[in-house]
């Protein structure tokens, strides 16, 4: 008897199979997802998910275990993609091993992660307090990668012997040597 059932066991599955037109409408209904799949309201809330904004920042740069770069700002937020931040009221300061360090504020400021470019913008303003020596400019581009400021726009550099006003203003930090394209007005 006993061998009897087990070969009944079968017809388990060959009776749900054989009824499903049956219940297979209800369990679809019931299974289906409710409210749908808003594909647009899906990558709005990620994007959305990704932005801060966040008051009294600091971000430090380090090249080979030395802190290089101290950045300070009043207010910092994510810009158009999440690896730019926008930055308001700058105060940053550059430490190279065995010299001054070099105080450096603007109004605004950007960061690209990616390729590690720092932009100041508006009322830029370069201090080397050893030299007595104060640059100002109304924009800024510090490349991480090949250590160089740039400055787009009219430089003038303030000095206890001299007064300079020139164009575009390459400034090599690593070697300390400028370069200067257009007119270079110099008053000693």
């Amino acid at each position: 008897m006993i061998g009897n059932y087990r070969n009944l066991l079968w017809l388990i599955p060959v009776g749900i199979i054989a009824a499903s037109p049956l219940w297979k409408g209800y369990a679809a209904n019931f299974l289906k997802p409710r409210g749908g799949y808003d594909e647009v309201a899906e990558r709005a809330y990620q994007e959305q998910s990704q932005d801060f904004v966040m008051d009294d920042v600091i971000i430090t740069f380090t090249n080979e275990g030395v802190q290089t770069w101290t950045i300070k700002a009043e207010q910092a937020q994510t810009g158009e993609t999440d690896r730019e931040i926008h930055m308001i009221d700058v105060d940053a300061l550059y430490n190279k091993k065995g010299e001054s360090p070099i105080s450096i504020t603007s109004k605004n400021g950007k960061y690209h992660m990616d390729d590690q470019h720092l932009t100041l913008i508006d009322d830029v303003v370069i201090i080397k307090p050893l030299q007595y020596e104060e640059m100002y400019s109304d924009l800024l581009h510090y490349y991480d990668t090949t250590k160089m400021l740039i400055s787009p726009g009219d430089v003038e550099i303030k000095g206890p012997k001299f007064n300079l006003k020139g164009g575009r203003m390459d400034y090599d930090v690593s070697t300390g040597g400028y370069d200067f394209n257009n007119r270079v007005k110099v008053v000693l």
